[in-house]
């Protein structure tokens, strides 16, 4: 009994350690390398009202991506636009408990096999805060979108944690831009 409560509180230890699922589209054909210039452009589903301090460090964090790709911050005319939408949905998981677990070895034609007993189960319903993170990256002089990532995690009530999903979430988004 005592390894399936730790098997259960690992569980639990690693879903709450798990890291944003991000992926990453673009238009093909497009040539990247003809980029040099972006600016940040708001949209209507940023965080800025509902969550200025995110918003800040989400605006940072996407234009520390931008210029890690080699890609440089002007006020007017660039080469691309680069924003962000943001939202939060509730979604149910759900969790059960087994009691009364019991093994047992039986042999059975001359072969050992094992028996596995469960006396009841218990499920329980959990609401988790599901993020997502939609960065697009349009083209200025077609205004057609050239690169978008989607990153979604369950969030946390620590502002701290969150901005740490956050960081982390636009880290892996730009590892891999400009496309090849």
């Amino acid at each position: 009994m005592k390894q399936i409560w730790s098997l259960l509180l690992l569980v639990v230890f690693l879903a709450g350690c798990s890291s944003p699922r991000v992926t990453t589209d673009f238009a093909q054909g497009t040539t990247f390398s003809r980029f040099r210039t972006f600016e940040y452009r708001d949209s209507a589903d940023s965080l800025a009202a509902s969550s200025p301090l995110l918003h800040q460090r989400i605006v940072a964090a996407i234009t520390a991506g931008m210029i890690s790709s080699g890609l440089k911050e002007v006020k007017e005319n660039p080469d691309v636009f680069v924003t962000y939408y943001g939202s939060t949905d509730q979604q149910v998981h759900f969790h059960t408990t087994y009691t009364g677990v019991s093994s047992w070895n039986s042999p059975r034609r001359g072969v050992d096999s094992l028996g596995f007993g469960v006396a009841s189960s218990t499920t329980r319903p959990t609401t988790v805060t599901q993020g997502t993170l939609v960065i697009d990256i349009w083209d200025a002089s077609s205004n057609s979108l050239v690169w978008r990532s989607v990153a979604t995690s369950a969030l946390s009530s620590n502002p701290q944690r969150n901005t740490a999903i956050v960081n982390q979430a636009i880290e892996r988004a730009f590892r891999n831009f400009p496309p090849n």
